[in-house]
């Protein structure tokens, strides 16, 4: 072996990972980050990467609360909180199938059950914009499901509010 021989690497033995762009991120490592932007993309690179619900369910929940805390800054983010409220939504029935699997040998106890922001978040969404009869479908689905919200009215409340809301509501424009 000769002396230049020694020194010769194939070039991708010595390249390393751009800390700017990470091979593989996960939810948990983009949860740390304060910049939204930063977050933002290390979220996005999370979601392509993710490998089952469970994790798209933590993805969609960062991204959940990044646009929910930036509604008021970016013209997108309060379209983008309520994709991603829906997308969790959506794939809460599998979500919480393989999280009663894995993490509570099947147990269903509601409360052992890991609350659902993307309900609750939703909702409020909804009632602020004024989509009472949204808001109270959401409610119902997460009353179906006997998901909490970790208030002490739950789910059950805010569906009883929210009707007496909507009745105020048709009773006032009635008139």
């Amino acid at each position: 072996m000769g002396m230049l021989s020694f020194f010769k690497t194939k070039s991708t033995d010595n390249e390393l990972p751009s800390p700017e762009v990470p091979e593989k991120t996960t939810w948990a490592e983009a949860m740390h980050i304060e910049d939204p932007f930063e977050k933002e993309k290390m979220l996005s690179l999370a979601e392509r990467n993710a490998e089952n619900v469970i994790e798209l369910h933590f993805i969609f929940n960062q991204f959940i609360h990044l646009y929910y805390r930036q509604r008021n800054k970016w013209t997108h983010a309060s379209r983008l909180c309520k994709e991603y409220c829906g997308r969790d939504i959506e794939i809460f029935p599998e979500f919480i199938e393989k999280f009663i699997t894995e993490n509570l040998d099947g147990d269903r106890d509601p409360e052992n059950l890991p609350l659902m922001p993307s309900f609750k978040r939703l909702i409020i969404i909804h009632e602020n914009n004024g989509e009472t009869q949204k808001a109270i479908n959401v409610c119902r689905l997460a009353v179906d499901h006997h998901l909490r919200d970790g208030s002490e009215e739950g789910f059950e409340g805010m569906l009883k509010r929210l009707k007496e809301q909507q009745h105020s509501d048709q009773s006032e424009n009635a008139t």
